[in-house]
């Protein structure tokens, strides 16, 4: 048997494969573009090595596009086929059940084994790195921090990744709400590694969830040179660079940074979705004309109306189809959702739970009916999170409920959903400036007064 390149057994006589495998896994936790064509080439040494179909068929559910569940269970096939044939170890066997799980829509099951894995074998970067995507979307920060601080203490600095492991840790931490850890685990990692950009992007939260713009414009403007060779997710990392400069209310630059870097070609790539959409929404909240940016964005929503694979895509394809007037759309849109919600997986609790209300509410307030966004919306404040998602990025949805409220003249109601936002976000203008409206609308004119010198302390 060969290994992997943290020493892990590997069912394989070709060392080709094993070493093209290992260049797969340094790749994928490096955020990589060549992630693929390591994996192809641990294939083409070896088509029946069983860690090597189980990671295709994992690669192929993190697109979160039908076609490909479809391979991913392929793969699943084919891995159990070689592992009848030639027998492989209990960590890849481990691994195939995992895989299995997340076939069937089980990715709280598929949680549990990388878990399991993790406890016998802490240094199994795709276990780490695939449970920290899960727990990501289904459990949120103190499960991430809680699964990262498992296996930490079996890494040191001599270890290969060491620096990428701590960049995990600390985006567990933000996520938690340890922002002091996460920062300083964060910044550990970037000085190890200037290119682990998930490091500098768990840096990047800490700034946004502290209102510390111009430190965060700081941060990414020196560290974006190393950018260039990275997969997609740099452009999510140019998005943070662009909320910062949306709280200082500077929405040209925010729109250069639209055109420029994080929507500069349309993209059916989930997340460069999420990213385009979630800004749009924002920017409409503060009266800036966006063009024709809705209806390129619908397009693309369009060809993933009828997904219903992850709950908060199909939440942020509704902003866009809903924004553009594609009322035929959306209504697809909901009914795959709808379709989708009478399943067993984990997602479609979370879209007949959460997802199709929403869905239901974004579509209500494009079209006028504000109060009835609001009913539907209020109720679901503290439930958002099922979404997944980050902090940052839930917030569209959070701004999305006080403006529904602002908008529907519910000022009471509107009044504790903005205390709640800015006693979490204490140096957001934009938070500041919306309590100031909801406290006027109470006829708290001196709230609304030391609401609105708030906002202009934290410009």
């Amino acid at each position: 048997m060969a290994a992997d390149y943290q020493g892990l057994e590997l069912t394989t006589d070709s060392v080709a494969a094993a070493e093209a495998y290992s260049n797969c896994m340094r790749g994928y936790m490096g955020y990589q573009t060549d992630v693929g064509v390591h994996l192809k080439a641990a294939l083409t040494a070896d088509a029946e090595m069983p860690m090597a179909l189980i990671t295709r068929g994992y690669f192929f559910h993190l697109f979160s596009i039908p076609v490909l569940e479809k391979k991913a269970a392929d793969s699943a096939r084919a891995a159990q086929e070689a592992i009848t044939v030639r027998g492989a170890t209990q960590r890849e066997k481990w691994h195939l059940a995992a895989l299995q799980a997340w076939n069937l829509g089980d990715m709280a099951g598929a949680t549990d084994w990388w878990e399991q894995i993790l406890l016998h074998h802490p240094h199994d970067v795709m276990a780490i790195r695939l449970s920290h995507f899960t727990h990501f979307y289904l459990n949120g920060g103190g499960a991430m921090r809680q699964s990262t601080n498992r296996i930490l203490p079996a890494w040191d600095k001599d270890r290969p990744d060491y620096g990428f492991i701590l960049g995990i840790s600390a985006f567990s931490h933000e996520e938690a709400g340890d922002y002091a850890a996460a920062e300083a685990a964060g910044k550990a990692a970037v000085e190890i590694n200037p290119k682990d950009i998930w490091a500098t992007h768990a840096v990047a939260h800490v700034y946004e969830m502290q209102g510390r713009q111009d430190e965060g414009i700081a941060w990414l403007d020196g560290l974006s040179p190393q950018w260039a060779e990275l997969n997609n997710f740099r452009f999510h990392t140019w998005w943070h660079k662009a909320m910062y400069h949306l709280e200082k209310g500077q929405h040209d630059t925010v729109l250069d940074l639209y055109d420029g870097q994080f929507w500069a070609q349309p993209s059916d790539e989930y997340l460069d979705f999420t990213n385009a959409a979630a800004m749009l929404w924002r920017l409409n909240y503060q009266g800036v004309d966006v063009g024709q940016r809705w209806s390129v964005l619908a397009d693309v929503a369009e060809r993933h109306n009828g997904d219903a694979i992850l709950t908060f895509a199909d939440a942020h394809y509704m902003m866009a189809l809903a924004k553009d007037g594609r009322e035929e759309a959306a209504q697809t849109l909901l009914d795959s959702l709808a379709k989708a919600a009478q399943g067993t997986g984990d997602q479609a609790r979370v879209a007949a739970d959460v997802g199709l209300p929403v869905c239901r509410a974004t579509l209500a307030l494009c079209q006028g009916r504000a109060g009835e966004a609001a009913d539907i919306l209020l109720p679901l404040r503290d439930h958002i999170s099922r979404l997944g998602g980050s902090h940052a990025q839930r917030d569209v949805w959070a701004q999305m409920i006080c403006r529904s409220l602002l908008d529907a003249g519910r000022f009471q109601d509107a009044r504790g959903s903005l205390a709640q936002r800015t006693a979490t976000k204490t140096n957001s203008p934009i938070g500041w400036r919306w309590y100031a409206e909801a406290l006027e609308g109470c006829g708290d004119g001196a709230g609304a007064a030391a609401a609105r010198e708030n906002a202009n302390r934290a410009a």
